[in-house]
């Protein structure tokens, strides 16, 4: 036995670094922060900057994150295409968190306030699901109710994030503000026009290329505000019973329902566009085919349903359901996930992209 233990120590240490950094290529996310306990040879090797642009050019992971932080939550791997169950229960122990977004590998949730007779603003929390760590950031400045949030990265800094908050102020008007991670502070990043009413559904706005973009309450309309130049376009949206935007890759898509007496009758993709330069379009890109279609309506008794972006791909589920379809933007294919792990039936999550990301800094 000690032969075999020594012959597999000189084994591992005998191989070539460029073959020990492909073969971590293929670990577990997870993992990687326990491995750079090993030895002072692959803590230096995971925490270069060559293997972790390899890390963030992979296939993120898709996490499903449930509201009570007490029950598992799950990471599918694309690369492996396997499930895994991840517990969140570091964050808090509550059971009404609710999961804004995701970037960088870390996640942005709040917990709502207690206080049942008056409004209070919700504690902001951003938490690395890996590392098992968790910061509460400090209170705004202006926002005085909050309408939606979402997280970015922050520029080029692979291990900063920005937080973006769109909300009303005191004064009744609708800011923009902004978090940084590196300066741990709150600044107002610009003023959006009264006359648009902003629809409070989180998973109608995120950050891509420069700009927020957003639903509209009044219908049939979607805001593009560059943060820039504090300038707003409005878009309107093809005709659907109801819709929702993603975003994979700097590429931003609507996905739209429609219904037949009060039933999922079909979905619909389209694309957005700048046409020379100036003028957004949406081009449709792609319908669910009706088979699919029809088993996708199967597998819940809602209508209902979440889609998340995640890199090249738009994933799928159907309100409280424990089976994901995945359309492949690039093959322009529809596949199913496999099942979720034995146990998993009453699902009451969020779905999020997860990128890989070792050297996040917390």
């Amino acid at each position: 036995m000690g032969e075999l233990r020594m012959f597999r120590k000189t084994m591992l240490s005998d191989l070539p670094e460029h073959l020990t950094e492909r073969i971590m290529e293929f670990l577990p996310v997870e993992c990687f922060f326990r491995f750079r306990t090993v030895c002072h040879t692959w803590n230096t090797l995971l925490s270069s900057e060559h293997f972790n642009s390899i890390a963030r050019n992979n296939q993120p992971n898709l996490i499903f994150c449930s509201s009570n932080t007490q029950l598992p939550s799950l990471i599918y791997s694309f690369s492996s295409n396997t499930w895994r169950t991840i517990s969140l229960s570091f964050v808090a122990d509550n059971k009404g968190i609710n999961f804004r977004g995701s970037a960088s590998g870390l996640l942005l949730l709040d917990i709502p306030s207690r206080h049942w007779f008056c409004y209070t603003l919700p504690i902001l929390y951003v938490c690395n699901p890996l590392r098992k760590t968790c910061v509460r950031l400090p209170a705004m400045v202006c926002v005085s109710s909050i309408m939606a949030k979402t997280i970015l990265p922050a520029g080029n800094n692979t291990n900063g994030y920005d937080v973006m908050i769109v909300g009303r102020s005191s004064s009744d008007s609708v800011i923009v503000e902004v978090y940084n991670s590196m300066t741990e502070s709150w600044k107002v990043a610009g003023t959006i026009p009264d006359e648009l009413n902003l629809v409070i559904r989180n998973e109608n706005m995120f950050f891509c290329k420069g700009c927020l973009f957003c639903m509209t309450s009044s219908g049939g309309r979607m805001m593009v505000y560059n943060i820039e130049h504090g300038r707003t376009v409005i878009v309107a949206i093809p005709v659907a019973d109801w819709a929702r935007l993603v975003c994979c890759k700097s590429r931003v898509f609507m996905v739209g329902a429609t219904e037949e007496n009060h039933n999922l009758k079909g979905i619909i993709m389209w694309e957005l566009v700048l046409k020379e330069g100036k003028d957004y379009l949406w081009q449709e890109m792609g319908r669910m085919p009706g088979s699919v279609c029809d088993d996708f309506k199967r597998s819940s008794r809602f209508n209902w349903f979440e889609c998340a972006g995640v890199g090249d791909k738009i994933c799928f589920r159907a309100h409280e359901s424990v089976e994901v379809v995945v359309y492949d933007i690039n093959t322009n294919s529809w596949n199913w996930l496999p099942q979720f792990p034995a146990g998993f039936r009453y699902m009451s999550m969020r779905c999020l992209p997860l990128e890989t990301m070792p050297n996040a800094n917390f």
